[in-house]
């Protein structure tokens, strides 16, 4: 069937409850009780189906360490999940996204798929890949396990679908993922000793705001920014500092001109 086709079973699925899940993945979508919103090529037509998940009986779900994603969800998408759980009349921590990228047996599974994967991961830190028959198969799966996503392969048989792995990490780390021993271990090798704690902290959460903004501007929406951030941002900008970069390169080229290349080996 072509990719009309299995998203109209798929959709069936999940309406239906049909999607079994053998791998104790405990996806919410899987979950009778959860209230399910599906999108239609989501996301300006970035993912074939966008759900959003409603789980109104979580109880401080971003409380609990094994929830840690749900925590990260609302850390770096506080605006727009504020703005649904008003239309839904729910509480953020109840809602959760998962993009869906439908590969159809008139579908070729080639390069373009990592692609998709990544892009679902930038965008709700987790993804998706729902498989048609054709493509439930051992060679297809064995390297399909190995990327970043949840695999949901179609059976053949009416609207069933079952889970063929769980990818059950939220991803939300950044791009510039900050290892605190050779951050500290850079700062002592260049003469910086206290506060060492205090910049990393900063630093971390001026990655995350700067991560907030340019996700939010991809899309066009508010980040909505936690009253600490704001302070944050407030205190950021009393900072003097003017940096003298043209002199201090032009100072690195001199020192650099009589150098020899076997100095650096």
């Amino acid at each position: 069937m072509n990719e009309s086709e299995l998203k109209d079973i798929f959709v069936s699925s999940i309406e239906s409850g049909h999607i079994v899940d053998t791998k104790g993945g405990n996806l919410p979508f899987t979950n009778p009780e959860a209230e399910i919103r599906i999108k239609s090529e989501g996301y300006f037509g970035q993912f074939d189906l966008v759900l959003g998940v409603l789980q109104r009986k979580n109880t401080k779900a971003y409380q609990r360490t094994e929830h840690n994603g749900t925590y990260n969800e609302i850390l770096m998408r506080t605006g727009q999940l504020t703005e649904i759980a008003r239309t839904e009349k729910c509480r953020i921590d109840h809602i959760s996204f998962y993009p869906v990228e439908l590969k159809s047996n008139c579908d070729t599974l080639d390069g373009r798929l990592p692609n998709q994967i990544m892009n679902g991961i930038l965008t709700f830190g987790r993804s998706i890949v729902v498989l048609d028959k054709k493509h439930v198969q051992k060679d297809s799966l064995k390297f399909l396990r190995l990327l970043p996503a949840t695999i949901i392969g179609y059976t053949g048989i009416e609207d069933r679908f079952r889970v063929l792995s769980v990818f059950d990490r939220n991803i939300n780390t950044g791009i510039f993922n900050l290892s605190k021993r050779r951050f500290t271990k850079t700062l002592l090798d260049n003469g910086i000793v206290n506060g060492i704690d205090r910049i990393y902290l900063r630093l971390l959460t001026l990655q995350r705001i700067n991560q907030k903004i340019v996700f939010n501007e991809l899309y066009n929406s508010n980040p909505g920014f936690l009253k600490d951030e704001i302070e944050f941002l407030h205190q950021f900008s009393t900072i003097k500092s003017t940096m003298t970069y043209r002199k201090q390169i032009a100072s690195c080229i001199k020192e650099s001109e009589y150098k020899k290349m076997t100095d650096y080996l």
